[in-house]
């Protein structure tokens, strides 16, 4: 395998863990100094907080995965320069608590280290997701 589908391949087998809920699957794509973040004020709260112990990343994808259905969200372009990989998906996302469906975008940004995830860097509709939990008082007019 070319490095970047080795990549590649680390990146989509994180997403299709993802999309079943397989934490342990998950957890094997990362390197053990892995760090993740969802870029957004501290408004969002702990969801906008960096996390990079074993423990710490645990546990922020056990959240994540109890309240945030990203199945049907597709991969839209995949683009590596050197160890760095950017993921452009779309689809519907589902906030499990409230059963609310959007259809939203994201872009993941993947650094690797020896061919594993060493940071994922978020980029999601922090708006989206802060009327979704119950953040704002007001909803967006559509």
């Amino acid at each position: 395998m070319t490095e970047r589908s080795m990549l590649e391949f680390r990146v989509r087998a994180l997403y299709l863990a993802r999309d079943v809920n397989d934490l342990d699957t998950m957890m094997a794509q990362l390197d053990p100094d892995f760090s993740f973040r969802i870029v957004g004020s501290g408004r969002l709260g702990t969801m906008a907080l960096a996390v990079n112990t074993p423990e710490t990343v645990r546990d922020s994808f056990t959240t994540l995965v109890k309240n945030w259905d990203l199945s049907e969200m597709e991969m839209v372009g995949c683009y590596a320069d050197g160890d760095t990989v950017i993921v452009h998906r779309a689809g519907f996302v589902r906030f499990i608590p409230s059963q609310t469906r959007e259809r939203t975008e994201i872009i993941d940004k993947f650094t690797f280290r020896d061919d594993r995830i060493v940071d994922l860097t978020e980029f999601v509709d922090t708006l989206f997701v802060a009327e979704t939990v119950g953040l704002l008082n007001e909803p967006a007019v559509a």
